[in-house]
């Protein structure tokens, strides 16, 4: 298997062929998972845009979207650089994935792009928040963790499904550390 591209777009073609896809946003094929984003995500890409126009509208309503001596930028350009910004932001909230193959870990979040090798995993925690479910990934000799963004559930029968697609991963089971199992 080809190894899976370093830009910021996943190959679909290289990370599985023909995924049978689940309702929990989870598709395996032989020793691949794939995890998509979930309702979280989808409730942030919904708020995202909600806030924006909030924190317009507040400003318009306080002082308008003139330009006064005062303004370093007009706030007519950081109002449509903040719509701008939260627009790609709630695109990359849904387009979040995971793949878990041979080769390693590849995943894309909310801002940032990974790819990891399973040798540079120490392991995969499962972090219990209030109401969500997150998985973090603890690499070796580094203090910084990365949240897998694609596992992110709210509590109950689909975070549970998602833990069970990590888990059907043969290398994934091995490094995956969870309080409940």
């Amino acid at each position: 298997m080809p190894p899976a591209p370093l830009d910021d777009e996943f190959d679909p073609a290289s990370a599985t062929p023909a995924p049978d896809t689940r309702s929990d946003g989870a598709a395996s094929t032989s020793g691949v998972v794939e995890l998509h984003a979930g309702p979280p995500a989808w409730a942030l890409a919904a708020i995202l845009p909600l806030g924006a126009l909030a924190l317009i509208w507040f400003r318009t309503a306080q002082s308008g979207l003139g330009s006064t001596p005062d303004d370093p930028v007009p706030p007519v350009f950081v109002a449509v650089l903040t719509l701008v910004i939260v627009v790609v932001l709630a695109w990359r909230a849904l387009t979040q994935r995971a793949v878990l193959d041979d080769a390693g870990l590849h995943s894309r979040n909310l801002t940032v792009t990974y790819h990891l090798d399973w040798e540079k995993i120490e392991r995969l925690d499962v972090v219990e928040r209030p109401g969500l479910q997150i998985i973090e990934v603890r690499m070796r000799g580094m203090r910084r963790r990365h949240r897998l963004g694609a596992a992110t559930r709210f509590s109950g029968d689909e975070a549970h499904a998602v833990l069970d697609a990590v888990r059907a991963h043969h290398i994934a089971r091995e490094l995956l550390r969870d309080p409940d199992w």
